[in-house]
């Protein structure tokens, strides 16, 4: 639990560093998008390409530096896929929001990376066995390019590779889980 608390610590200094930029914002950008995850992994089991869709907010400064919330989910990421040897009907979700730092421009591309959590939800296999729900810490490294105006329409392309941190351990020892994937996503951007 200490670690834990040190990790979000870290992550708030970060926050204040960032925040004195923002007084001279470059702009806010909210971004509704689509996509699909790939190379999926849990414990070398490969899920498939799976639908994500979700949105982000993004306030950056005019150094090019800024912060991001994002909100994705899936909800058939567990879902076990056509050429399964053995499908049992699973389902379950993966729901993502993350807090980033962003480094980049209001147009053009920009990289992205930052930690939080990832829920897990995987329903039971014919009704064998008990929902598993769980929370997880997690951190997400990317990026993209925006192509419009900017402080008004445009359109964005992003790819980022997910990871849960199953242990935190020590805040300099952090302990990656087994879960993860990549997301490649498309949608509409909107700068004010």
């Amino acid at each position: 639990m200490r670690s834990r608390c040190a990790l979000f610590v870290v992550f708030a200094l970060a926050l204040v560093v960032v925040t004195p930029s923002f007084a001279r914002a470059q702009g806010t950008y909210f971004t509704p998008y689509i996509g699909s995850s790939f190379n999926s992994s849990v414990d070398d089991f490969d899920f498939g390409t799976k639908l994500h869709y979700g949105a982000d907010l993004t306030f950056l400064a005019n150094n090019g530096l800024g912060f991001q919330v994002d909100f994705g989910y899936s909800p058939t990421f567990f879902e076990a896929g056509e050429d399964e040897f053995l499908d049992l009907e699973s389902d379950g979700s993966v729901t993502t929001l993350m807090g980033n730092l962003v480094f980049g421009g209001a147009t053009g591309l920009y990289a992205s990376g930052g930690l939080g959590l990832m829920r897990s939800r995987i329903g039971s296999p014919a009704d064998l066995f008990d929902e598993v729900s769980k929370n997880e810490f997690g951190v997400n490294v990317g990026g993209g390019v925006r192509i419009g105006s900017a402080k008004g329409f445009g359109v964005r392309g992003d790819l980022r590779y997910f990871r849960q941190i199953s242990d935190l351990g020590r805040v300099y020892n952090l302990d990656l889980g087994d879960f993860s994937f990549w997301r490649a996503t498309a949608g509409l951007s909107f700068g004010f």
